[in-house]
């Protein structure tokens, strides 16, 4: 469906709504077009290739707000829509009050970030950097036995919301991502390591950075062994940091925070991490793939300090939570589909550097442990609690030197302890797609961390 066809359809959606007693309304239309295609021993081993689109619809009656969805755009999904949302307004009993939003000095957005480079991707061109990856992947060494999983694939998607109150919003982007994960045999051992890369330009991708960084990872892995069960210092390193954050940061949203589903309610304007940690929210961030100028809701996303220098200064609201806790939203009302009802998404978060690289840190610890992988995280971790109990991998640090591989160990401990501990924060930074934007983080230092070991 086009653009325009689109938008009449959502107003006349809107014109209606008021025939069927809806005192507020919006409607949400998403087209989300990818392909990919995968490679397996030096062929195309599948393409997928998928256009998708759906429209959703939100009214208010009684103070309640009824929700539906289709992927049809026949006239009479006019009707089934407000039948069903206001059908389910009648059966709903939410005290909280939700509303739609528009500010009458900001009614027309439009972000446009689509570029002329999508028009490359193509299953001709993605299996030619594929095909290319592959071989040079198994190069690497002759214990490299196999690539296991590669995958290149690309996505965009307009999204238009409006709403009675006059809001007219539309947003649309492209991304291209590569991964990868190899396989490597020594006397019997097996070990496997993944990469990944992401942009906006297939060009632009660097084959030989990709492989040296898997390479390493991977054959890194060999000669490991466990280490003795104690209290350590370690340097979590930044891929490692990005999952475990990313695991529990749904403890800053206040919809979490309201539910009594996370630790920090109550806590804004306390301190509850260490003076090293400088944690902010950048939607606009410049070196990021996605800049996002205003969430689902209509409302301008701005950037702020949600940890600043350990003091916990702000959670993230959408309109609803932030109208129940006497605040303003900011800008964290997301969509993460046409059917999905307006959550709490992050945009682009950042850990904000400080000047030691990695080799510094290991001198920082002297002797300790670095981690570079944290297993498990849907399994041994209460995102409630913050507890976590995780199978990882690292190496061990003697004497400010990375000495050996280690392997067999779990790192216990808890998140909102671990935020509390960090002495140290490195500038090795990393970005990783999370939610609707990414995670920028470096490697960070921890004091005084539980780890098991079979030594």
């Amino acid at each position: 469906m086009d653009i325009s066809a689109a938008k009449q359809f959502m107003k006349r959606l809107i014109d209606k709504s008021t025939s069927y007693g809806f005192e507020e309304a919006e409607c949400c239309f998403m087209q989300d077009y990818s392909m990919s295609v995968d490679i397996l021993n030096q062929e195309v081993s599948s393409y997928e290739n998928s256009n998708e689109q759906g429209i959703s619809f939100r009214g208010k009656v009684k103070g309640q707000m009824g929700y539906a969805s289709t992927t049809s755009f026949e006239d009479s999904a006019i009707d089934f829509l407000l039948k069903e949302a206001y059908e389910n307004c009648l059966v709903l009993d939410d005290e909280d009050e939700e509303f739609v939003y528009c500010d009458d000095n900001d009614k027309e957005l439009f972000h446009d970030q689509t570029t002329p480079s999508f028009s490359k991707n193509t299953c001709a061109s993605f299996s030619v950097v594929g095909l290319s990856l592959e071989k040079a992947l198994k190069d690497i060494d002759p214990r490299v036995t196999a690539v296991d999983y590669l995958s290149i694939s690309c996505g965009t998607g307009p999204v238009i919301v409006m709403n009675s109150k006059g809001l007219s919003s539309y947003k649309d982007s492209d991304y291209v991502s590569i991964f990868a994960e190899a396989r490597a045999t020594s006397e019997g051992v097996v070990k496997t390591a993944g990469n990944y890369w992401f942009g906006n330009d297939v060009d632009l991708f660097d084959e030989k950075k990709f492989v040296d960084v898997l390479g390493k990872k991977l054959l890194g892995k060999f000669g490991a062994s466990s280490i003795k069960s104690g209290t350590y210092d370690i340097i979590l390193g930044n891929e490692a940091f990005i999952s475990l954050l990313s695991t529990f940061f749904g403890s800053f949203s206040s919809f979490n925070m309201q539910k009594g589903l996370s630790l920090l309610a109550d806590k804004e304007g306390t301190v509850i991490a260490s003076e090293a940690l400088t944690l902010s929210e950048e939607p606009m961030l410049d070196k990021a793939l996605l800049k996002i100028p205003f969430d689902s809701e209509g409302v301008r996303t701005k950037s702020k300090n949600i940890i600043n220098k350990g003091k916990f200064e702000t959670a993230l609201y959408n309109t609803k939570t932030a109208r129940k806790a006497n605040r303003q939203s900011t800008g964290n009302g997301f969509r993460s589909s046409y059917a999905s009802s307006v959550g709490i998404l992050t945009t682009n978060i950042v850990i904000k550097p400080d000047s030691l690289d990695l080799e510094g840190l290991c001198k920082e610890v002297n002797n300790g442990i670095y981690i570079t992988d944290l297993n498990g995280l849907h399994a041994g971790v209460n995102a409630i609690s913050g507890d976590f109990s995780l199978q990882s991998e690292g190496y061990l640090i003697k004497d400010g030197l990375l000495v050996r591989p280690i392997e067999q160990i779990t790192v216990a401990d808890n998140f909102f302890e671990i935020l509390k501990k960090i002495r140290v924060v490195g500038n090795d930074v990393i970005n990783y797609p999370v939610d609707m934007g990414e995670f920028f983080s470096p490697s960070i230092v921890i004091d005084s961390v539980s780890v098991s070991g079979d030594e």
